[in-house]
């Protein structure tokens, strides 16, 4: 099902999120409109608002506190992007300039601070004690999982389950966090809202993994960047960690020498061959949609509805797609 299906139950509410989103980066500062109407103009997918419309949507018309729990994470989001380009020194995001192409680095880190001041600013006016600790804590498991992904950069020996510590907390947190508080909204219903936020979990997980497989496999003309950009910067992920696991002793100590050397376009071919050979690429798929079923089974006592459906066709979207 394709993206604009998956949000057609949930379009109407979609387009007042994207009014209040607007609105909320008005202010009296010069610089500020100016990065705020470069960033709407060139907005990403936002997979997470729309997840928690989806997930509010189950169980009724979402409230203004959806509509501000989904703000909230498309601003953690799109500041902690704002963050990477700066320590990546990325000149593009999503094929435009990036911010601190277009300013500097001092510009860009206070922007993502004040996106972050913003949702904070939403986060007390959420109408329940209880979902603002939930959507809290996630920011801290969000900063967790970036600083140990950070500590892992070059780290040929991560292991699988560090891999999967990072993605749950830097990828997953915000996607659970986001279902959790949306159902609960609507539901009023812990149980049903734990039940999101396992959905919302797996959905993050798989969704991560695809992305990383997708450094291997995809598409530059679709995905926006050349294959090869994760491990050129450091981050080792799924399909290269099995294989070094699976493969001979003497094969995985040239990948490691690689590794350590200077970066270039064969040890890039040798790497990405050497993860088809020895099975990453098929393991981290398989992996994936394993993750998938284990999420829609979260969904299994729903009513089927529109919604219902939408919310399974965002699953199989996270790891069919290729961009």
């Amino acid at each position: 099902m394709e993206l604009r299906h998956i949000i057609a139950p949930i379009q109407g509410y979609m387009d007042q999120f994207e009014d209040d989103f607007r609105a909320m980066f008005r202010s009296n500062v010069e610089v500020i409109d100016r990065i705020a109407d470069h960033m709407i103009r060139t907005k990403g997918k936002q997979l997470r608002p729309v997840l928690v419309l989806l997930s509010a949507s189950a169980f009724g018309p979402p409230n203004i506190n959806v509509i501000r729990t989904a703000a909230i994470v498309e601003l953690i989001h799109t500041a902690t992007l704002v963050h990477d380009d700066v320590v990546d020194e990325a000149p593009l995001r999503r094929g435009a300039p990036s911010l601190n192409s277009l300013w500097d680095n001092h510009i860009a880190v206070l922007m993502g601070d004040f996106l972050l001041a913003k949702a904070l600013t939403l986060i007390v006016l959420l109408e329940n004690e209880t979902m603002m600790q939930k959507v809290a804590l996630c920011t801290e498991r969000l900063s967790k999982g970036e600083l140990l992904q950070a500590t892992k950069g070059f780290d040929i020996d991560i292991t699988e389950e560090e891999y999967f510590e990072i993605i749950g907390d830097k990828t997953a947190s915000l996607v659970a966090s986001g279902c959790e508080v949306g159902a609960f909204f609507t539901s009023g219903s812990t149980e049903i809202a734990d039940r999101f936020q396992c959905y919302g979990e797996l959905l993050g997980q798989a969704f991560q993994i695809t992305d990383d497989l997708l450094d291997y496999v995809g598409d530059a003309t679709k995905t926006g960047k050349p294959t090869g950009h994760d491990i050129r910067g450091g981050t080792v992920t799924l399909p290269l960690i099995h294989s070094l696991q699976n493969a001979p002793d003497g094969k995985a100590a040239h990948i490691r020498q690689l590794m350590d050397g200077e970066w270039n376009p064969a040890a890039w071919e040798e790497i990405s061959s050497f993860s088809h050979t020895y099975g990453g690429i098929a393991y981290a798929r398989n992996k994936a949609h394993a993750i998938a079923e284990r999420a829609k089974s979260h969904l299994a006592d729903l009513t089927d509805t529109p919604v219902k459906q939408s919310l399974l066709a965002m699953v199989d979207y996270a790891v069919d797609r290729d961009r």
